[in-house]
């Protein structure tokens, strides 16, 4: 547990990440009405694929001009089945989108800054984007590589195959754990889960009042 104690005269962000499946997001839906706002990676990165100059560069770099036509579901459809099992084309994807979200984060945290109250940035790629020296507490949430492919499987119909290879890709989740303020372990139900995060941010609470 951390030992951090906060500044009162600004916000604190609080960080939520975990690998591909773990339930980062799902985590953070449990804390949204005890915090001042909540900044999730999946939705900056789904805003990017509406952005016109983001549809031309994923056109010219995958030499797929019909992208440019698409909306963002069919994007990512599209992007899904061009990259899949292809580390070159994954490389090309990541060079396009992860800049941008790495500068549209990090636009937002500064501005979570302001006005008092706890604020979560929340996403599986926090440390691999290098944006966790944004949030005053980290806070991961852990799982297995087995179930938290099941899980990416189930909702973005993919194959578990595939789930696990976008889980390689990341991190290993024991390293995360290990630069972590605080750790959710997600081997149980949601309720479980739930009390350990409302636990963890009752903690955060008391150390604002300081």
């Amino acid at each position: 547990m951390s030992g951090k104690i906060m500044i009162k005269d600004r916000g604190c962000i609080v960080g939520i990440t975990g690998n591909s499946g773990c339930g980062q997001s799902t985590a953070a839906s449990f804390v949204a009405e005890h915090c001042a706002g909540v900044c999730s990676l999946d939705t900056i990165g789904h805003r990017l694929l509406n952005k016109r100059y983001v549809q031309r560069d994923l056109a010219d770099g995958f030499s797929n001009r019909s992208m440019q036509a698409m909306d963002e579901s069919e994007i990512r459809s599209e992007l899904r089945s061009i990259v899949f099992d292809d580390p070159q084309k994954m490389a090309i994807l990541n060079s396009i989108l992860h800049p941008r979200m790495v500068r549209w984060a990090s636009i937002s945290a500064e501005l979570m800054k302001y006005g008092k109250g706890i604020k979560v940035l929340e996403g599986a790629l926090i440390y691999e984007l290098k944006i966790d020296r944004y949030p005053d507490y980290m806070i991961v949430i852990e799982d297995t590589a087995e179930r938290c492919a099941e899980r990416i499987a189930a909702r973005d119909d993919i194959p578990v195959e595939y789930a696990l290879k976008r889980w390689d890709r990341q991190f290993p989740i024991d390293a995360k754990v290990e630069r972590a303020d605080y750790v959710v372990h997600n081997t149980r139900d949601m309720d479980y889960m739930k009390q350990q995060i409302l636990t963890i941010f009752g903690d955060i609470e008391n150390r604002l009042l300081i």
